[in-house]
């Protein structure tokens, strides 16, 4: 009985030690998770209020460009400055991307996106440049000049508007064309393409920034852009591209060859095939060097898709390009050009191959 008693006493005090061991390590990892709670709480925190006054900073050198306190020497090197400090606010949300919530990327890249269409804007109107029209009209329509500061104040207080009707389009309104720009159209520019339809695009330079707004079955090869490449209304096309910044918007079934310094962005978007950028050209080295853009830091495979939100699941919207050759853009150039003369020649014959998915 007392051997009994023994074992019993042993059995409840080693249940007891059980116990509290368990709740002991139940409040460490307690502890642990609150601590690592408030780390990224105060990570966050630190990016909002970092994040935050750079942009104000950002605007405020804008708006001093508006109201003409830059002389007028210095607007090329603050136009250079700003640009830069925007490329630097990209780089820094990139590389906080892995604590933020998908809600604040999205917020911040809006931001962004507002901060480099005011700076263009801003830039185009206060320096100037030739424009490279090629919409067929011998005469292009000069555009209403563009109230300052309330415009600048209005568009850096939202997200920047979509591409509209009265926007000077480099490339718009073409159907079954070749169109090349060299360097001397292309290096430093903005280019801007609307509307076209089985076209096969060249942009052989290195472009400030490069915008499409609805493209059908069209093929677009462009050399290293310095800033950022945005899209939208998209069908049926493939893009090779450089660029520091990809924004993909409302597209369907594009394949993209991509060379990306920042993290790609889609929204609103489906089958999308994304593979390593391959366009060449003689002087591709030398736009590489004149763009800034890394040409080792090439991040493709990293897509944010502002239409999923799961971090543990692959959004079904995009993949990369598996089992498929490379295309060769010399043998289809050839090819486009080809068709289109023999198309020329054939009278009634609207047809044309569609070789925008290669």
């Amino acid at each position: 009985m007392e051997g009994d008693a023994e074992n019993r006493k042993d059995q409840v005090l080693e249940r007891l030690n059980k116990r509290n061991k368990d709740r002991q390590n139940y409040l460490d990892v307690q502890s642990e998770q609150r601590s690592k709670e408030s780390v990224q709480n105060e990570g966050v925190d630190y990016f909002s209020q970092t994040f935050r006054q750079r942009t104000i900073d950002i605007e405020q050198r804008l708006k001093d460009l508006q109201c003409g306190d830059a002389p007028s020497p210095d607007l090329a090197r603050n136009f250079a400055d700003i640009t830069l400090e925007i490329q630097d606010l990209q780089r820094y949300l990139t590389t906080s991307t892995m604590f933020l919530s998908d809600f604040k990327i999205k917020s911040c890249q809006n931001i962004l996106n507002t901060l480099t269409a005011v700076s263009d804007e801003t830039r185009q109107r206060l320096m100037p440049k030739k424009k490279f029209g090629f919409s067929g009209k011998k005469t292009a329509t000069k555009q209403k000049s563009i109230a300052n500061k309330d415009i600048v104040d209005s568009k850096l207080s939202k997200t920047a508007e979509k591409l509209g009707s009265n926007f000077s389009w480099t490339i718009e309104n073409r159907n079954n064309e070749h169109v090349v720009l060299d360097s001397s159209q292309v290096n430093g520019q903005d280019i801007t393409i609307s509307n076209i339809s089985h076209c096969l695009v060249e942009l052989q330079g290195h472009p400030g920034s490069v915008q499409v707004s609805k493209a059908s079955h069209c093929t677009l090869l462009c050399g290293p852009i310095s800033r950022s490449f945005f899209a939208e209304n998209l069908d049926e096309c493939t893009l090779s591209i450089a660029c520091q910044q990809l924004r993909l918007h409302s597209s369907g079934a594009i394949r993209i060859y991509l060379h990306v310094t920042c993290r790609a962005i889609i929204e609103d978007c489906k089958d999308i095939e994304i593979g390593e950028f391959n366009y060449d050209y003689p002087e591709l080295e030398a736009d590489y060097l004149a763009s800034g853009l890394n040409k080792s830091q090439n991040n493709y495979t990293d897509v944010a898709d502002f239409n999923w939100l799961s971090p543990d699941v692959h959004s079904p919207n995009w993949s990369l390009i598996k089992d498929h050759p490379d295309p060769n853009w010399n043998a289809w150039r050839r090819d486009f050009i080809a068709n289109n003369h023999n198309i020329g020649h054939k009278q009634g014959d609207n047809v044309v191959k569609d070789a925008s998915i290669i």
